[in-house]
């Protein structure tokens, strides 16, 4: 079952999102798979619809589904910014502000320590930009183009690339190949050969517009939905959207801790506030209401053949052993909402229109 669109945008998910546990209503009856829409909306049992909205022809944005050229030229932009180029200059003395390319060796009681050396080219290095330690950069000004010296320093008491030289004392050995100007690179096959895996211009851009055209399409379905749920009226319970939120913050939790991060800090980092949670969670909730209410309107039911396909595709998806574990996993019930989910959103999609 292909995913409709990115998580991070915390629109309708499948019924099978957020736990993949039972839903509140009543228990499932497993003798048959010919089910109606009714079990999608019982995972917020206390909240309801109390207007459907057009959901037939529903109207997106063409710039929302289309790739426009603009789009590719930007990604071809930020591309070229990630891989300058660099002109040797005439200028022989170092000064704040001069790129310089360098190589060096950082050594600890005399041994070359594990990622503290430059690689083959040198390394360009903007003085004064706080790339490395405090004393490295302001040990360069003054030098000339050619010099070799040493540099003892060390490092801070905390250093999280390494926490094994926090503290210590080291030695690099400096030479001072060039001082440049940062240039922007040319967009021609040579330079795609040798920052991407393309060999030519057109290649690139292919893939780039093919990229961006299956965001689009992933996309697309959020933006059906956002109007369906504006057009839409819905009494929210209380209990029903901070459970969602809940769910949130235990995802969000999980996140940070990948990090290293508290939960607050990564919510600051990600511009996400409660309001911004729970404005979430009403958006989700709209969407699976609307979607079951759609479901009820068209008597939208999955047949035998659907469940077995959709069951197989879920198990793959997930990495479950087999259809049989899957459902056993999960459950019959929130197996077959899911798939009912994926029809009736299926079709309100091919009806929009794009204008």
């Amino acid at each position: 079952m292909r995913k409709k669109w990115i998580t991070a945008a915390l629109v309708c998910t499948l019924v099978l999102t957020g736990g993949c546990g039972k839903s509140k209503n009543a228990e499932a009856d497993n003798s048959s798979t010919d089910s109606t829409a009714s079990g999608i909306a019982g995972q917020y049992p206390d909240s309801k619809i109390t207007k459907l909205g057009n959901y037939k022809g529903v109207e997106i944005a063409k710039d929302n589904v289309e790739v426009s050229d603009d789009e590719v030229q930007s990604e071809i932009d930020n591309l070229l910014a990630s891989y300058p180029e660099y002109q040797k200059l005439d200028k022989t003395t170092v000064e704040d502000g001069d790129w310089v390319n360098i190589d060096f060796v950082g050594k600890k009681d005399g041994e070359a320590f594990e990622g503290g050396s430059s690689s083959e080219g040198g390394y360009d290095l903007l003085i004064g930009s706080g790339s490395f330690i405090d004393g490295f950069e302001d040990g360069l000004i003054g030098k000339n183009v050619g010099d070799s010296f040493e540099l003892p320093l060390t490092f801070p008491d905390t250093y999280t690339p390494n926490p094994d030289l926090a503290g210590q004392d080291v030695v690099f050995d400096v030479t001072i190949n060039a001082i440049e100007e940062q240039v922007d690179a040319e967009w021609n096959d040579a330079f795609v050969q040798k920052n991407t895996d393309y060999e030519t211009v057109d290649e690139y851009v292919a893939a780039t517009k093919e990229s961006l055209q299956q965001q689009k399409d992933s996309d697309k379905a959020y933006y059906v939905m956002e109007a369906i749920v504006n057009d839409s009226e819905f009494e929210y319970a209380d209990s029903d959207v901070q459970a969602l939120v809940d769910t949130q913050k235990q995802q969000y939790e999980q996140y940070a801790s990948y990090f290293g991060m508290s939960l607050d800090d990564f919510l600051s980092n990600s511009g996400m506030t409660d309001e911004k949670l729970e404005e979430n969670a009403r958006f989700q909730i709209g969407c699976t209401l609307a979607i079951d209410a759609i479901g009820k309107a068209e008597n939208m039911t999955v047949s035998d053949e659907e469940y077995q396909s959709g069951l197989e595709e879920l198990a793959s998806q997930y990495g479950a052993e087999s259809g049989e574990a899957f459902e056993e996993q999960y459950g019959k019930e929130d197996v077959e909402n899911s798939i009912l989910y994926d029809k009736i959103m299926d079709y309100v999609v091919d009806q929009a229109v794009v204008k």
